[in-house]
């Protein structure tokens, strides 16, 4: 079975300093004692995700490019990298067929709340395929949480039998619309796990997902920072092509996971 520590590092993205933290929230770690003037932090609310639902226009239809559905369940999936392999237990379950190969795109945004809300700043000035926010405090639960992740994914990786976990969240209402030539996704998704010891608060994240129903990307702008500020970020967000090719066997799983982060 996998520890906490490879499964992390197989959910792209998670920096090394943010590994014990989510140990201690997965059960494998202690928590250390922190200093009374250090307010409580957010652990770990890892969003084990990757959020689609319904996203057919006509001219995917035409194309044959996907279909696409989402639905609620319990089934369990096992996930594996290399020799090791864990079971999740879904919560939200998005499953298509796609094309078997995607164009790799890179983005930059150009748009933040402010000019010291990227981490590392220095990413959000140059293409990237991964960005995250620095942590915002959260007067309502006096903690800090994780303000936004941007990253890519691809279609290509769950075709045949592959889906997208939704765990240790429930979306509410899924708003549709479109920008252009994407297809978008808004919603909130309340945690199904408390975040403070008497386990009566659970927090509520915003998500936007942008779909190209044609080229088969997906990138996911969340977070814990207002529904407002995500789409901003959203809109603003350039993409282009790399010039390589994302291919359904360059990746390991049929299943993919789109966190938030600590930041």
């Amino acid at each position: 079975m996998l520890n906490a520590d490879m499964l992390l590092d197989a959910m792209q993205g998670i920096r090394p300093e943010n590994v014990h933290k989510a140990e201690v929230f997965l059960g494998y770690g202690e928590a250390s004692q922190s200093p009374p003037h250090v307010r409580r932090r957010l652990w770990s609310t890892i969003l084990v995700a990757a959020i689609l639902i319904s996203l057919f226009t006509v001219s995917a239809y035409a194309l044959g490019l996907f279909q696409i559905s989402g639905h609620s369940s319990k089934e369990s999936f096992t996930v594996h990298f290399e020799d090791q392999s864990i079971q999740w237990n879904s919560e939200y379950v998005f499953t298509f067929a796609g094309p078997e190969e995607c164009p790799e795109v890179h983005f930059k945004t150009t748009w933040a709340p402010n000019d010291d809300y990227w981490h590392p700043a220095s990413w959000a000035a140059d293409w990237t395929q991964l960005l995250e926010g620095r942590e915002l405090y959260n007067e309502q639960f006096d903690i800090y949480m994780p303000s936004c992740v941007v990253d890519v994914l691809y279609a290509s990786q769950f075709v045949d039998g592959g889906a997208m976990l939704l765990l240790g969240f429930q979306p509410e209402e899924i708003h549709q619309e479109t920008w252009g030539e994407l297809q978008v996704l808004k919603f909130s998704a309340q945690a199904t796990h408390a975040i403070d010891a008497e386990q009566t608060e659970f927090p509520t994240g915003n998500f936007v997902i942008l779909f190209h129903p044609e080229q088969g990307w997906i990138i996911g702008v969340r977070g814990y920072d207002s529904m407002e500020n995500m789409e901003r970020i959203a809109r603003g967000l350039i993409v282009e092509p790399t010039g390589n090719t994302v291919r359904q066997s360059d990746f390991e799983n049929p299943y993919a996971f789109c966190d938030i982060y600590i930041g």
